[in-house]
């Protein structure tokens, strides 16, 4: 025989360790997950189940251990692995009620602790039944996860009707194979969608510094001007010093990913006040549980805020808007409102809700979501981040 029984399993343990410290990093370099911490702790405790094992005596010989302790440390592992192996694909599909399955479970390891009757068929069943949830759906990494846990329950069977030894924890190395590659498929395909987002949102950035600095736009000013120079030049100087101010702030903050929220509703009220100038109106912004310092990308309001000009005050003379912060758990969400005028069937789509929607995907992979519609007589916009708040 190549391997004696106890230097396989002490390789087999090799191999769970440093996949439990594989799936930690993740935990803190890949959205923080919490279902990986899960993953990392079974692969931890199915490594002490083979150090465990009374026919290798691996720990007993080195650490003298008795024959209760053994069995104890044997049976703990175990259940531990297949508590939180059971916890991983839960969460890792977002399976509703997984918190109450989990507790039902516990109860149930915990009664028959003493008793020589495993539950991993339990486990099993629970986990292919979680992953086809999280295939239909459309979650990703489902259909590898309910592939990996038939093959360890096939390795698990086998074992258990030929008495090989080492089938538990074969099959269960080739579940953390099979789920690394999802994994490593996840990660590039979130790689690929954070660059193509960098890419649009830099392409979009361009697009709105032009659609800020064209012809168009500085020769209403100056038209505008013009005649605030003859007829009250102390407006003139103001709306000199307002038009100054925004195209400063654009230019500094087209660099950057993410800024403070007082700079861009400073940047709001400059552009606010510019408009007024120029169309002869009032408009004003105000604010409800904000505090400034919140980090946001790059003129995102700024462009809301000029899509509602354009599409809700072409004929009115006066406006509102008001930003306001809510936050929910770990979420929070911004609501930018507005009085214009609503037109049927509008979702005011365009280069600007485009932007917005590429800043948002550059700063928040994955975890955002953006509202617009009417809302109580007002026009509405909300962005949600998920997961943001401290």
């Amino acid at each position: 025989m190549l391997f004696s029984l106890s230097s396989t399993l002490l390789l087999l343990s090799g191999v769970l360790i440093t996949s439990a410290i594989f799936y930690l990093i993740l935990f803190f370099g890949f959205r923080q997950r919490l279902s990986f911490v899960f993953f990392s702790l079974s692969c931890l405790f199915n490594a002490g189940k083979s150090l465990f094992r009374r026919d290798a005596g691996i720990l007993r010989d080195t650490f003298d251990l008795s024959d209760q302790a053994e069995r104890l440390g044997a049976i703990i592992s175990f259940e531990g692995g297949c508590f939180f192996l059971l916890a991983f694909v839960l969460y890792e599909f977002n399976t509703p009620r997984r918190g109450w399955i989990l507790l039902i479970y516990a109860i149930l390891a915990s009664i028959i602790f003493h008793y020589k009757v495993s539950l991993l068929p339990l486990v099993l069943l629970i986990g292919i039944s979680a992953s086809i949830y999280g295939f239909w759906q459309k979650r990703a990494g489902a259909l590898f996860c309910c592939i990996g846990l038939i093959i360890f329950g096939l390795a698990t069977f086998v074992e258990q009707n030929s008495n090989y030894t080492v089938g538990y924890q074969v099959g269960l190395i080739a579940f953390i194979v099979i789920m690394t590659i999802s994994v490593a498929q996840q990660i590039a395909a979130q790689i690929r969608t954070q660059q193509e987002a960098l890419l649009r949102s830099s392409r979009l950035e361009n697009q709105l510094l032009k659609k800020s600095l064209q012809p168009h736009f500085l020769f209403n000013s100056l038209t505008s001007l013009q005649e605030w120079i003859e007829q009250s030049p102390p407006a003139a100087a103001h709306f000199v010093q307002e038009l100054a101010e925004e195209l400063r702030m654009l230019n500094h903050m087209s660099g950057q990913k993410m800024i403070l929220l007082s700079d861009e509703l400073e940047m709001c009220r400059a552009h606010l006040h510019i408009m007024g100038y120029r169309r002869q109106s009032q408009f004003s912004l105000s604010t409800k549980g904000l505090d400034g310092k919140e980090q946001v990308p790059p003129a995102i309001f700024h462009t809301l805020i000029e899509n509602g000009l354009t599409h809700g005050y072409a004929e009115r003379k006066k406006g509102h808007f008001e930003l306001c912060k809510i936050v929910k758990g770990k979420n929070i969400r911004y609501c930018l409102s507005n009085d214009g005028e609503i037109e049927p069937g509008s979702a005011r789509n365009g280069s600007g809700l485009r932007y917005v929607e590429a800043r948002l995907e550059e700063s928040y992979p994955g975890k955002w979501k953006l509202f617009c519609g009417p809302h109580e007589g007002l026009w509405r916009v909300e962005i949600l981040l998920e997961g943001q708040s401290n």
